[in-house]
């Protein structure tokens, strides 16, 4: 592993983390982290993808882990400025680099939900959605709805006018947010279809998206229903989604949850099933004639 200089495209200074194969690269992989979680969280799986040769990369949106420079109450990024001043920045600066790579990227929730609304998104060779669903409130699972209402009406309206950002790792609730990140999601997930009608144009970024997409849900996950997942994952239309339902029982394990894919608990069952997935699917691409 080594860290990158990176520099967003308001020259905002981002930290980046690249985890390089010893022997042939198959491709990149880009993980794009779920809401309020630091990149360190992914590096066990960061690890284990460039161990199958892919060279696997890591960042933390601007206000967020590394990439967070204070007062937190001076950073006033919303989640356009992660997806298009971050996220996107970073794909496009791997495709200029490595233009004959496939492009991969793994989303965790937040990161999956937002991949359709790329700019870039033409170069991506594949998605792999890792609990992504809708977190709409009537999407939650049972103890999360009924914590949700204190949250979006109580807390987030109260406290970050007070801080100048929510400080979630004060109160044990997400993370410490930027105020309008935080703001622009409590939008999606006060509307009935999250994102796809919280924000504009998401619906038909959704139907017009072209790439290949494996979505791994979780029965046991502890925020977000199946039901909100399969409502993301049908509005794909341009190709059938590979969604799979994972039992932890079925897999030898007592609890997988939203963050357990990422842990090396999972290591000897579940990342297989990703690399295999990216060996495939970088494969069909190299016969399609599409580098």
């Amino acid at each position: 592993m080594q860290r990158i200089p990176f520099t967003a495209t308001d020259g905002h200074k981002l930290a980046v983390h690249r985890f390089d194969p010893h022997g042939p690269v198959r491709g990149q992989v880009v993980i794009a982290a779920a809401m309020a979680v630091p990149q360190a969280f992914y590096a066990p799986f960061a690890c284990f993808l460039a161990k199958r040769g892919y060279t696997t990369w890591t960042f933390d949106y601007r206000g967020i882990g590394e990439s967070f420079e204070g007062p937190r109450r001076h950073i006033k990024a919303d989640l356009g400025d992660w997806l298009h001043k971050d996220y996107d920045a970073l794909l496009r600066m791997i495709t200029m680099a490595s233009p004959h790579d496939p492009l991969f990227v793994v989303g965790h929730s937040f990161g999956g939900q937002v991949a359709p609304l790329l700019p870039s998104r033409e170069h991506l060779a594949g998605v792999v959605n890792i609990a992504v669903g809708s977190g709409s409130t009537r999407h939650l699972s049972p103890r999360t709805k009924r914590s949700a209402p204190l949250l979006w009406h109580v807390l987030a309206p109260a406290l970050c006018p007070v801080f100048g950002y929510f400080p979630g790792s004060r109160i044990g609730v997400v993370g410490d947010l930027p105020t309008a990140a935080m703001y622009q999601w409590r939008r999606w997930c006060l509307t009935p279809e999250y994102l796809l009608s919280g924000e504009p144009g998401a619906r038909e970024a959704y139907a017009t998206a072209d790439y290949p997409v494996l979505a791994l849900s979780f029965a046991d996950d502890e925020l977000l229903a199946e039901a909100g997942s399969r409502l993301l994952h049908e509005a794909y239309r341009q190709r059938k989604v590979d969604y799979r339902l994972v039992e932890p029982a079925q897999q030898g394990l007592r609890r997988i949850g939203h963050f357990g894919f990422f842990k090396p608990q999972c290591e000897m069952n579940l990342w297989p099933m990703v690399a295999e997935w990216l060996d495939h699917t970088g494969a069909e691409r190299r016969r399609n004639g599409s580098g």
